[in-house]
């Protein structure tokens, strides 16, 4: 059987892990590069190293736990650690329903930690050797775990997975007809909610005539790092940086030393919102480390991450919610988080250049929406919202002319999700309340408020929403959720809030 770790030959993988430190000569089909030679500090993951391979480390979106594979016990088996004061705690193993009396390894991870890709070799449902598998994160434990299927595995040899932060494209490597040299990496893309379609190759700008493996597609969707023993380079495998442009890929760029050494060094994994880059080398005994380096040379493009806890906004519970990511001119969903049910916490991570819709939905509440404005020149940022649920008043997410009750375009994304919801709910009488800051006459206010609930009121009716099951209310300036003395605290004040008057 082909190990998951080593697959530079199809032959004596095993050997080729338990050899001693030896730089790797390259092969003679190779060019030979003077590298760039980076300011990178290389630190050796102690907590996280055995005598053993441990390799393939993959971060979660919230930094504070990571996912790797090690043969510590005589298997390829996926460990985890926790992130205390700063330093990785003693890993444990992932658990049983990912890890069997069998090879197992390569996890990569969504970014809010609901989904996991993982080789898994020889199973019963297996199609080849080693297959990609995906698993779930519920309550508490990784659940679910089901083949990906033959548009992404075949019965030749496939591994090594990445998944993108948006959950629809994965990338791996396979050994199948159609390649262009030993191990070629593959593409499979899915559409919101469909099923992964059929896997191309990433082409001749990424793949060489030799091994190309180990890709890891950063949190931006466009930066690809992978690992190749072909491509220019100094020695044994070298890890390089590619950026999707259009449908092709830039020409790789080669990560320079000292991450790059003359020995194999590859399973490079990037962290949200960080400058470190953490990847596995035999450069120190012959067993594959892990390392992170600081900082990464090459980074990814910029994305913007949201995090922040969902819990009942009256008990503080947390709340197990479906974050739904849209665009704010055409409603597509682009992509779902989840928040962790044990704690309520949630990562998102939004690309720059869009503007976006978050509606947070959990059953037995109404829905929650935000606006998130990403620029094209935004930088790495993390926005911190905590996202309260309610079961009977919510603010709406609709926007008017100024001083008038005429509702702009991008009202309509929240608009839909209250028509969704009020059909779904059919017993149920709402109450549509408007509220305006202190700026202004206090009848003119209350006329305002009042006309921009019941602009809101015939949205609903014209989509099929029964007239009889809503109202609406103007309240003026008398309800404030917030000061009137900043713009910030009007801007709150200023809202129509879809009230539950009866079930």
């Amino acid at each position: 059987m082909k190990q998951f770790a080593r697959i530079a030959t199809l032959l004596l993988p095993v050997l080729l892990l338990t050899l001693p430190a030896i730089a790797q000569e390259p092969t003679s089909e190779r060019p030979i590069i003077t590298p760039e030679q980076y300011d990178v500090s290389i630190r050796v993951q102690r907590a996280l190293n055995s005598p053993a391979n441990d390799f393939a480390p993959t971060l979660h979106g919230n930094r504070r736990s990571i996912y790797f594979t090690s043969d510590r016990d005589g298997n390829q088996n996926i460990y985890s650690s926790s992130q205390g004061s700063g330093n990785w705690e003693q890993a444990r193993e992932a658990g049983p329903a990912l890890n069997t009396s069998r090879d197992e390894g390569g996890a990569s991870i969504t970014p809010d930690g609901r989904w996991m890709v993982f080789t898994g070799c020889e199973r019963d449902d297996g199609l080849g050797d080693c297959d990609i598998y995906i698993a779930e994160f519920v309550g508490g434990d990784w659940r679910n775990v089901a083949n990906l299927g033959p548009n992404v595995n075949t019965r030749f040899w496939e591994s090594q997975p990445s998944i993108s932060s948006d959950g629809l494209k994965l990338y791996f490597v396979s050994d199948r007809p159609g390649g262009r040299g030993g191990t070629d990496i593959w593409m499979s893309t899915r559409a919101h909610g469909g099923n992964w379609q059929p896997a191309v190759n990433l082409g001749r700008v990424v793949n060489s005539i030799g091994d190309d493996l180990a890709p890891h597609i950063a949190p931006d969707n466009a930066t690809l790092y992978f690992s190749s023993d072909t491509h220019p380079g100094i020695g044994g495998l070298d890890i390089y940086r590619s950026k999707r442009t259009g449908d092709g890929w830039t020409s790789p760029q080669h990560l320079g030393t000292p991450i790059n050494s003359g020995y194999d060094d590859y399973f490079s994994g990037t962290q949200l919102n960080s400058e470190d880059l953490y990847f596995a080398s035999t450069r120190d005994g012959g067993k594959l480390n892990i390392y992170v380096a600081i900082p990464n040379p090459l980074p990814p493009g910029a994305v913007t991450t949201v995090i922040g806890n969902v819990t009942d906004a009256r008990s503080g519970e947390a709340l197990e919610a479906t974050l739904a990511v849209r665009d704010i001119q055409s409603d597509e969903i682009l992509s779902s988080f989840y928040s962790n049910a044990e704690n309520g916490e949630y990562v998102v991570v939004l690309q720059p250049g869009r503007s976006y819709v978050i509606t947070s939905s959990s059953p037995g509440y109404l829905f929650y929406s935000d606006r998130f404005d990403v620029p094209a020149d935004s930088e790495n940022d993390i926005v911190h919202k905590d996202i309260g649920m309610t079961r009977d008043i919510v603010r709406l997410l609709v926007y008017f002319d100024f001083d008038k009750a005429t509702l702009q375009p991008a009202s309509r994304i929240d608009l839909t999700r209250a028509v969704d919801w009020i059909k779904a709910n059919p017993t149920v009488k709402v109450e549509l309340a408007g509220h305006t800051d202190n700026v202004g006459a206090k009848d003119y206010n209350r006329r305002l408020s009042r006309e921009r609930a019941q602009a809101v009121l015939e949205y609903l009716v014209s989509q099929g929403v029964s007239p009889q099951r809503l109202s609406a209310q103007g309240y003026g300036m008398d309800e404030p959720i917030a000061s009137n003395e900043t713009e910030d605290g009007r801007a709150m004040n200023r809202r129509v809030e879809l009230r539950i008057i009866s079930r």
